[in-house]
């Protein structure tokens, strides 16, 4: 044993002298990476492509000889919406050949003349599944040397009233470097997308193994399907995927609807991971949120309102889970509560809000200081820094729970669940009391209900022990489906006892909805010819009263044992006694 333990010492002292050396290969490569860079920078392949373009935005003119704003076309008073109109521009008289006029064009239709003749329409494709305008396009029209001096002019018609219309990013030159050179400034948007793209993917493909051991919270699968949801969005909003479509109405739909599956993966992982209080708020969003979505679809179809008309009932939307998240983080960044989440999971997350925070904050500053090319750069930067750390924090709790594998399960079993019936025992009981005590007053309500197995001591006694089991548990399964489907939990408490406890809203309602589909259950057992055992049980409930801030849930609990026991006085008076029901069976 001796002789082992040196060796996996010597073994291990080898192997930091090779992280060390690994260590400086990674330096040298890195220093050299740098001193090449600042050494010898020279034109970029884009920088060569678009040598010799000029920008090509001013001098724009209305037909009334005003100036025309490109980038606020929607703003200018002589532009009416849903009218034709024109702007133009007199081309360089020393064009050169091979040139084109490269524009990005948002929320309009248009046709481009030069010299009184039709150079480019963009393709139209019609369905109601599109948007009224043709959403984001590039186009590139072909210009040649015959057009020197000649006038432009763009027909264009706005198809909304108050959204934004524009036509900017005007140039004159080589289209194959103006799209190169899109391509490179848009590359961190475009790259960042893709990492939230895969991130989400990779949380859900993780909670599949995760929940085949553990509770099924599908914490990483909400995460998951809101990091997709912001990636779409995101992806879409670079104005990149034009390039690979001419579909750009498909594209702007896509934009729309993305922003519309945002609301409810968020706030239910904000329920899986820190749980809401007030379980409404978690109903009240999703429901909200599809009926938006609903709204807004038929709005859509109906040729009432499209998705982008209706964007704003979607930022509401937004706005209120953002609230949420804002919310849930800080509450659970200031709060201690040591016993359910670890220090560790609270600094990663603590760090992915700061990330979102500080990114949104340094977007706020550019775009107030000018900086209108990429106005959402970092707050992408932002979300992935929020999406890995929420991720991972989510997806180490996971990995920790399916470790314990079976064994955890296991001593859960043996700790608070009673072994015969698989109900919760009497120390979950008192743990769920304890916890609801400290609870009562933020809960809208709590109901206990009081459960005795009748003729228990009879079985034993007469038909054997073996039967008396089979009358608990039958008698367990009845009062567990009756409870449960009112979102209740159920406890063995004691040999023939079982309890049931409802919190939340309407808790007298569900209570009675209980004991009603109880009833019936425990009525269908007996029912049935040639059962060998007589299932009977009495039942008793009390309500917690707010009004009464003194009052216990022990308090609760003894009231709800009066009233079984005085239904069980009932039942015993008025059914069969227990040797004259058996005895008729044999």
């Amino acid at each position: 044993m001796i002789g082992s333990g040196a060796e996996a010492s010597k073994k291990r002292r080898k192997n930091r002298i090779f992280h060390v050396i690994y260590a400086l290969m990674a330096v040298i490569i890195l220093l050299i990476i740098i001193w090449a860079a600042a050494n010898n920078r020279g034109s970029s392949p884009s920088e060569l492509l678009s040598e010799g373009n000029v920008d090509f935005d001013e001098g724009w003119y209305m037909a009334d000889g005003s100036v025309a704003d490109m980038e606020h076309l929607h703003k200018m008073s002589s532009v009416e919406p849903y009218r034709e109109q024109s702007v133009y521009h007199s081309l360089p008289s020393d064009l050169e050949e091979g040139k084109s006029l490269c524009f990005r064009s948002k929320n309009i239709r248009y046709q481009v003349y030069v010299g009184g003749e039709l150079r480019y329409e963009p393709k139209i494709r019609e369905s109601r599944v599109y948007n009224r305008s043709l959403g984001t396009r590039w186009s590139y029209v072909p210009l040649y040397g015959d057009d020197a001096g000649a006038d432009v002019e763009i027909r264009f018609q706005t198809v909304y009233e108050d959204a934004r219309a524009c036509i900017d990013h005007l140039t004159l030159g080589s289209a194959a470097g103006e799209i190169v050179g899109t391509f490179t400034g848009k590359a961190v948007a475009f790259s960042t997308c893709l990492l939230l793209l895969f991130a989400g993917l990779l949380l859900i493909i993780a909670d599949v193994p995760a929940n085949l051991q553990m509770d099924k919270n599908h914490e990483l699968l909400y995460l998951g399907l809101f990091a997709i949801s912001i990636a779409l969005w995101c992806l879409a909003e670079t104005n990149l995927l034009q390039f690979y479509t001419d579909d750009s109405r498909l594209l702007q739909i896509l934009s729309c609807c993305s922003l519309m599956m945002i609301p409810i993966p968020l706030v239910l992982y904000l329920d899986a991971a820190f749980g809401f209080q007030r379980k409404w708020v978690v109903s009240a969003v999703c429901f909200l949120s599809a009926a938006e979505f609903t709204f807004c679809t038929i709005m859509h179809f109906a040729g009432v309102m499209d998705y982008h008309e209706t964007l704003g009932l979607t930022h509401v939307m937004l706005a209120v889970s953002a609230v949420l998240l804002l919310y849930e983080l800080l509450k659970n960044a200031l709060l201690t509560r040591e016993s359910k989440v670890r220090n560790v999971y609270k600094a990663i997350r603590t760090v992915g809000l700061m990330g979102i925070c500080f990114a949104t904050g340094i977007d706020i500053v550019r775009y107030y200081r000018g900086h209108n090319s990429d106005s959402a750069m970092f707050v992408r930067i932002g979300l992935l820094i929020f999406i890995l750390c929420y991720g991972s924090a989510s997806l180490e709790k996971t990995v920790n729970a399916v470790k314990l594998g079976v064994q955890a399960e296991f001593v859960s079993q043996l700790a608070y669940r009673d072994g015969l019936t698989g109900v919760g025992n009497r120390t979950a009981f008192q743990e769920r009391l304890e916890e609801l005590e400290g609870e009562k007053k933020e809960l809208p309500g709590i109901a206990i209900v009081m459960f005795d197995v009748n003729d228990l001591k009879y079985v034993n006694d007469h038909l054997g022990h073996q039967r008396g089991d089979e009358l608990i548990v039958g008698s367990a399964n009845i009062v567990r489906n009756a409870v449960e489907s009112e979102g209740g939990a159920v406890f063995r408490i004691g040999g023939d006892e079982f309890a049931g406890i409802f919190s939340g809203e309407d808790v007298k309602k569900r209570c009675e909805s209980a004991l009603s589909r109880f009833r019936q259950s425990m009525d269908g057992h007996n029912a049935v010819k040639n059962q060998a055992l007589r299932i009977s049980i009495a039942s008793g409930y009390a309500v917690y009263d707010k009004e009464q801030e003194d009052e216990m849930l022990m308090d609760v609990y003894q009231q709800a044992d009066v009233r079984m026991y005085e239904n069980k006085k009932q039942i015993k008076s008025e059914q069969v006694k227990p040797a004259e029901f058996y005895a008729r069976k044999q």
